[in-house]
Formats: structure tokens, C-alpha cells, sequence
């Protein structure tokens, strides 16, 4: 497997979820910068670590959601490429997701093929 070095922050409160995406992910030769399950979490990696990638699960634990985290992250590193992910549709929330531009919306649960698509493209 060719080792893709493209580092990915996974933000995912559910603990299942997480394992599944860093094992599937790994697996695809993708390097787990670190796996946080808050939003605040992932704004506090996100400018220590500066991936390559986010994988954003909209509802979080925590103070405030995928979104909001996300919007703090790209105020202080604009190009990061975001991939939103959630168990839930819901117009209001995927219009606020899509104001900020992401590389995609996956709905849960996660096709790890489809993801790899995105994660390559961006």
C-alpha cells in the first residue's frame, strides 16, 4: 500500500465511530494526526498540528458543534480542506456546513472508498 502521508484530524465524539475511521483510514495508508471528540478539541489541534485534512462530525460533545469548530479553524488557517460528516440530515444544518465550503458532506455511515475519494481530491 503507498503510503499517502496526508495527515488527518478525525473529530468524532462517538468512540466506535472514531476507532473505525482511524483503523479504515490507516488501513488506506492516511496518516491519524490526532482524533478529538470536541469541537474545542479539534480548534486546539487543528492550530498545533496544522492537518492536512479534517474529518468533521457535526454533532459533538462539548460546547460547540462541528460547525462552529470549523469556522474558528478556517479563521486561523483558511485553506484547510473540511469534510463534514453526520448521522443526521437536516436542511438548516447542511446549509450552515455548506457556507463554509467544504470538500464534502458524507452522511453516516461513512463509505471509507467514497472518503478516500474526497480526502485525495482536496
Amino acid at each position: 500500500m503507498m503510503d499517502k502521508t496526508i495527515s488527518v484530524l478525525i473529530v468524532e465524539d462517538e468512540a466506535f465511530s472514531a476507532l473505525y475511521l482511524e483503523d479504515a483510514l490507516s488501513i488506506a495508508g492516511y496518516t491519524i494526526c490526532d482524533t478529538v471528540a470536541t469541537g474545542e478539541g479539534a480548534v486546539a489541534i487543528a492550530e498545533n498540528k496544522t492537518p492536512d485534512i479534517i474529518l468533521m462530525d457535526i454533532r459533538l460533545a462539548g460546547e460547540i458543534d462541528g460547525i462552529e469548530a470549523a469556522s474558528r479553524i478556517r479563521q486561523s488557517n483558511n485553506n484547510v480542506p473540511i469534510i463534514f460528516t453526520t448521522g443526521y440530515t437536516d436542511n438548516a444544518i447542511s446549509e450552515r456546513a455548506r457556507k463554509l465550503n467544504p470538500v464534502a458532506y458524507l452522511i453516516k455511515p461513512i463509505d471509507i472508498d467514497e472518503l478516500s475519494l474526497k480526502i485525495d481530491s482536496a
